[in-house]
């Protein structure tokens, strides 16, 4: 690793623990770290290797440059079989426009007696992984069939009209109160920060509700997902004052929390002696609202932490569903990077996948017999003009030791204040208001 005349280098012993890079200051600015994790605990070979470069020059969070990864030797990170690549990366190069400078950088494996052969035939997509799924340990203790019916909701907003409708002592989920009240298990992503302070991040929307909002969220939701690009929107001191809010109204939450672990740390939820593992990643930048090792913040969809994640909850669960924030915003249909990191879930032992963050309902896919929703568009949220932003949908997920037995989505329509109705009610609700991106 080199930048001007700093020059670096980093020795990394294969590990198994995904939150735990090790690191290297390169120069003035930059920051270098590495996984190196092995396929199986306590193997002492490499499966998987990641390298993420931050600029530690700007104010505040280090700035994450460029995050590149490699299937090595052995096994990758779902424990497949790998051939051996000594020169894993090439030189690379991170720019940084604060530092204006350029990091290089070169990643190879050393191992005692390896050959070359067989590289440049390494799947880094991991596309052809075989599907190793641990059993359920909770599945066996209990015989009698137990059913839990899931209710989720899409992109929950409190804010701006939402806000308001509240603020006049109203409910804007009143009009499918009668619909999801009868559910085991109602889940929502919340799209905005619950909080009185902070600092307004800088970009084109930010979403910041009143804490009068969660007397009228606890009444309907039962689980609320932080991993989105709106939860740090007035940064981690309001962040860290909504945890402390949704704590004291006994409001479970998910990916986030107070750092990188908590954030990590799925929510388990039992219903009829049934353990419900629910987890939330974001992709949608700022990246800087991530959870750091001390700080505050939400979990990043990053593969090697996923795989790591669903691995830990399958041990304390029966269920375990993911729910990604992710998606080309208004595209009815999930792109490639969706897909590709559907499969990775499903295959590490995931027993559904559910999303949100393109507010429009996207396709649906089944993955090796288990259902993967990739958007279910908005749910309470204001400020669209365009029918497709105005419909969502409520996931029905009946769940049991097994995994997903049944699902179906039902439609809603939005109104102009951002209050949801069932679909066969709302033909005729007018929505004037100007769009939002």
């Amino acid at each position: 690793m080199r930048t001007g005349e700093a020059t670096s280098t980093l020795r990394v012993a294969p590990g198994t623990d995904a939150l735990a890079p090790a690191s290297v200051q390169v120069g003035d600015g930059f920051e270098v770290r590495i996984l190196a994790l092995s396929g199986t605990a306590g193997a002492d070979r490499v499966a998987q290797v990641v390298v993420t470069v931050l600029d530690r020059e700007v104010a505040g969070r280090p700035v994450v440059l460029s995050q590149s990864r490699w299937p090595a030797a052995g096994q990758d990170a779902l424990g497949n079989d790998m051939p051996w690549r000594p020169n894993l990366s090439g030189w690379q190069r991170a720019y940084s426009p604060a530092l204006g400078r350029e990091l290089a950088w070169g990643c190879a494996l050393v191992r005692r007696g390896a050959g070359p052969e067989g590289w440049d035939r390494v799947d880094a997509t991991g596309a052809s992984a075989r599907r190793s799924t641990p059993s359920p340990p909770f599945a066996e203790e209990n015989t009698a069939p137990r059913a839990v019916r899931l209710a989720w909701m899409g992109d929950v907003m409190l804010a701006d009209g939402p806000g308001r409708v509240i603020a006049r002592g109203q409910d804007p989920f009143a009009a499918v109160m009668a619909t999801v009240r009868d559910a085991d298990l109602r889940i929502a992503n919340l799209e905005c920060v619950i909080a009185t302070g902070g600092t307004r991040a800088v970009k084109p929307w930010t979403f910041r509700a009143h804490p009068r909002v969660l007397d009228v969220l606890r009444r309907h939701v039962d689980a609320v997902s932080l991993a989105n690009n709106h939860s740090g929107d007035f940064g981690p001191q309001a962040f860290a004052q909504m945890l402390g809010r949704l704590q004291q109204a006994g409001l479970p939450y998910f990916g986030g929390g107070s750092d990188l672990r908590s954030a990590h740390r799925p929510a388990i939820i039992e219903r009829q002696g049934l353990r419900i593992a629910l987890l939330g990643y974001n992709e949608m930048f700022p990246r800087r609202f991530e959870a750091g090792p001390d700080s505050p913040g939400i979990a990043w969809a990053d593969e090697e932490q996923i795989v790591a994640d669903i691995r830990a909850a399958r041990a304390q669960a029966d269920v375990v569903i993911p729910f990604m924030h992710w998606g080309q915003e208004h595209s009815e249909t999930a792109h490639a990077r969706q897909r590709a990191l559907a499969r990775l879930m499903i295959r590490a032992g995931a027993d559904a996948v559910v999303g949100t963050h393109p507010h429009v309902r996207q396709d649906s896919e089944i993955i090796d017999g288990r259902p993967v929703v990739y958007s279910l568009g908005n749910f309470v949220f204001d400020g669209f003009s365009d029918d497709d932003n105005n419909t969502g949908s409520i996931l029905w997920m009946t769940v049991t030791a097994a995994g997903v037995r049944d699902w179906h989505l039902q439609p809603v329509r939005i109104d102009a204040a951002g209050r949801p109705h069932p679909l066969q009610v709302a033909a005729n609700l007018s929505r004037q208001h100007s769009p939002r991106p």
